[in-house]
């Protein structure tokens, strides 16, 4: 990403992480930019949402089209999100055992940076 956007990956890390709040002008236009292309190099994978059986009522479409809303790019997005919870829903699931052994390991050893954090 760093590199489509033509600055360096340190600085880009270090906005993604929040350790610089901002980027200056000239970065953001360019990371945007990159993230542009790269979204639409995605949908073109996407399978069309028309005719995907979504069952939503006539007078609610046309509320949504009086205030605007674009409704599959908004269902699409609520599916996006609820596959993403999955994922880590399972992740946390099938993951469940090793992070219990690793915090039964953290209560009895401690970590090794706990004589020298000042808070």
């Amino acid at each position: 990403m760093a590199k489509t956007a033509g600055i360096a990956p340190t600085t880009l890390y270090s906005f993604v992480s929040g350790a610089t709040g901002s980027l200056r002008a000239s970065a953001h236009a360019a990371v945007e930019a990159a993230l542009e292309g790269r979204r639409q190099g995605v949908a073109e994978n996407r399978t069309p949402f028309e005719g995907a059986g979504l069952d939503i009522h006539p007078e609610i479409l046309e509320e949504a089209a009086r205030y605007g809303i674009d409704v599959a790019g908004t269902a699409r997005k609520a599916v996006e999100e609820a596959v993403k919870a999955e994922r880590i829903r399972r992740w946390n699931e099938e993951n469940r055992e090793a992070v219990d052994s690793w915090n039964k390991l953290v209560e009895r050893e401690g970590l090794w940076s706990d004589g020298l954090r000042a808070f």
